[in-house]
Parts: C-alpha cells; structure tokens; sequence
C-alpha cells in the first residue's frame, strides 16, 4: 500500500459571513452618526459651561446652548487668565472624550472582531464614528492650545505628531495596497 508523504494544503478560510445592509439601514446610519455628533458637542460645551471655574470670565454665548441653564450660587470670584480657562476646557472635554472613545472602540471590537457578525452589528459603526469625530475634536483642541500657549514649543508639537501621524498613515496605506495585490496573486 502507498502512503502519500506529501503534506497536504490546509483547508481554505471559510469566507466572512456578509450581512445584506439596505438603502434604509444607510440612510438612518448616517442620521443617528449626525445625532450623536450633535448631541456630543452639545453636551461638552453644556459640560464647559457647568464645571470649568474659568468660565464665568471667558465664557462666550458661543459656547452657550441654551438647553439647560442650572443657578449657580455665587462664590467668591477667583481671578483666572485665558489660559487657565483654556486648560480647563481641554482638561473637562479630555475626561469626557477618552473614556467615551474606548468604549465605543471596545463595542467596535466586539461586534465586529471577536462575536460573528449579525445583523446588529452595523449599529456599531455610528458609535465609533462618534467617538472618533470626538477625538479628532479633542486632538484639534490640543494643538490649538499648544499653539495659542506654548507659541514656539506649541507649534514643534503640533508638527511633530503631525509628521508622525502622517509618516504611519504613508506605511499603514502602503501595506494595505501590498496585502490586497498579494492577495489577488
């Protein structure tokens, strides 16, 4: 009797289950995302205007909503400058946006990584594009406060994440046109 030696070839990865997304589902994605997005910036200027001890100097109607106007009670008045001002803005804002990004980071995950896909994974992707719009919201501030505090320093920052940033970017898109012509191979 013969035997093969030959070592055999693993069996092909079974394919992603696709799940069948309709015009309808895209178009209340793309409602609830702008929703949330409102909804965020609403709730951290409202968050700016009740907790940032600075506000009552530099805060503008620009920051206002209007929505919920909560009586403060009077308290001794604390001399602040604008940049007191603005590190609390961007202190508050960051304690709101890190965690709310890691959450929605981890329910991405979770739906589309480690559970199989359903059909309520899709609910997912407006989350996440929340939280990042969220971040990136976070990461302007911080350069703009780099910028208007630390002039020289603020400006060598904001250059060299951006140069990093857009270094990764470069090698990460690079990648990915390389794995998909190897993949078509």
């Amino acid at each position: 009797m013969q035997e093969n030696i030959l070592p055999t070839a693993p069996p092909a990865p079974s394919p992603k289950k696709k799940i069948k997304v309709s015009w309808m589902t895209v178009v209340f994605i793309i409602i609830l995302t702008i929703v949330l997005i409102i909804l965020g910036e609403i709730f951290l200027n409202d968050l700016n205007r009740w907790i940032n001890p600075a506000y009552g100097q530099y805060g503008s109607s620009r920051y206002s909503t209007g929505l919920f106007n909560p009586t403060v009670a009077q308290m001794p008045t604390k001399t602040y400058d604008k940049g007191d001002y603005e590190a609390y803005r961007l202190g508050i804002h960051a304690a709101f946006i890190i965690p709310v990004f890691l959450a929605a980071f981890l329910l991405y995950f979770l739906m589309y990584y480690k559970k199989e896909r359903t059909h309520k994974s899709i609910v997912a992707l407006p989350y996440f594009i929340f939280a990042l719009w969220m971040t990136l919201h976070l990461v302007l501030e911080t350069f703009y406060f780099l910028i208007e505090q630390y002039k020289t320093a603020g400006v060598y920052v904001v250059l060299i994440v951006l140069a990093a940033l857009l270094t990764w970017l470069v090698i990460f898109i690079q990648k990915k046109i390389h794995e998909k012509k190897e993949a078509k191979l």
